[in-house]
């Protein structure tokens, strides 16, 4: 199933997401503890200037809603407590489906 996640940075969070942005980066690109978790798209979400980051927004597929909560859960944004709030959705590709 293809699942939507956004996750939305707690205010005053910036140095944290910026110190450990690479081991994010990372982890998205290897996570062989979610073998069964592909990632499709992600990056940050930016505020009104088009250039601060203040979240994140990926699309993965996933077996189950709890799989990608807990791929999340485990990255290394998630294990700093960096969002406020993340919604983690299924989601049906319209368009620019990768297969």
């Amino acid at each position: 199933m293809y699942i939507s996640v956004i996750g939305t940075d707690k205010p005053g969070m910036a140095e944290v997401r910026s110190a450990n942005f690479d081991a994010f980066a990372e982890f998205l690109r290897d996570h062989p503890e979610f073998p069964d978790v592909k990632l499709h798209h992600g990056g940050p979400l930016l505020a009104a200037d088009g250039e601060t980051p203040i979240g994140t927004q990926l699309v993965v597929e996933a077996p189950s809603i709890e799989a990608a909560e807990n791929f999340i859960k485990a990255s290394p944004f998630g294990r700093l407590d960096l969002y406020a709030e993340v919604h983690v959705r299924p989601w049906r590709w319209l368009t620019g489906r990768p297969d």
